[in-house]
């Protein structure tokens, strides 16, 4: 019997765990009636956003926090699909700008343009849940959270251009010979060195996100986004150095939800009254 208690509570282990996973993956939310065939398109939002995107990188001013911004856009979908999780793909364009100043002299700086289009997959998990209020009602009389809060990580890729320009003054020595008397006299001053460049191709890039959104009915919701998207490839700016590049966009977007806007309950009694006329 001892020889056979090691195999027996493996193999209880092995049920529990099977169990818990069969539990976690046909998870509900407690309000909803049993299982039926699942509508799949009340879970799915898309929204639109437009907002500012700033460049973080090699050409941006030294100790500065916040790099100078341009005008972004972007498009989105999502699946709610838990509560908790969502999974987004989003898409967005325009560009973005680079600004350092090397002192000294009023030219002396590098300057930066640049534009893309991208998108990414992330997925997202929401402290605030998500509610489904084709099941719940949006009143006071049954409380439910109207708003959302998530953070989410993911990955994605951008077409991009850049290109740039610096000025730069280098401290030189020039001397001069008189051809009367032969002597030389050294004279020191700072001159201008100008460069330039210019970049284009393919970018990966993690996005981290954090958001939040209000409903003001079930449908329809406004929210504002955060997102910090590290570059693996490290010319984004068209300098290839060992500095990583990053842009950072923020954006007010607006979503409507599919299949929220009646209650299970609702759409019965609707049923119904139409059946008896």
């Amino acid at each position: 019997m001892s020889l056979f208690l090691p195999h027996m509570k493996r193999g209880l282990f092995v049920i529990v765990l099977m169990l818990i996973c069969s539990a976690a993956f046909s998870q509900r939310y407690y309000w909803q009636s049993q299982p039926g065939k699942k509508k799949l398109y009340k879970y799915i939002t898309v929204d639109g956003g437009v907002g500012l995107r700033m460049y973080f990188g090699d050409i941006q001013q030294p100790g500065a926090v916040f790099n100078k911004p341009k005008l972004a856009y972007g498009l989105g979908v999502k699946y709610q699909w838990r509560p908790r999780l969502s999974l987004a793909a989003q898409f967005e364009g325009r560009g973005y700008k680079g600004y350092r100043e090397h002192g000294g002299y009023p030219d002396a700086l590098d300057q930066m343009d640049g534009k893309l289009w991208g998108g990414h997959m992330s997925v997202n998990f929401h402290w605030l849940k998500w509610e489904d209020f084709s099941s719940r009602s949006f009143t006071d009389r049954d409380p439910v959270t109207k708003g959302s809060a998530y953070i989410g990580a993911g990955f994605g890729g951008s077409m991009f251009t850049a290109s740039y320009t610096s000025r730069v003054y280098e401290k030189m020595t020039v001397t001069y010979t008189d051809t009367v008397t032969m002597r030389d006299t050294s004279v020191t001053d700072f001159f201008p060195v100008d460069n330039s460049g210019s970049a284009g191709g393919f970018g990966m890039y993690v996005p981290i996100v954090f958001g939040v959104n209000y409903r003001f009915n079930p449908s329809l919701h406004i929210g504002y986004e955060m997102m910090y998207q590290l570059y693996i490839n490290k010319n984004l700016d068209a300098l290839a150095t060992k500095k990583f590049d990053a842009l950072f966009p923020m954006m007010v977007r607006v979503g409507y939800t599919f299949g929220q806007a009646k209650r299970k309950g609702e759409m019965k009694l609707k049923k119904k009254s139409g059946r008896r006329k």
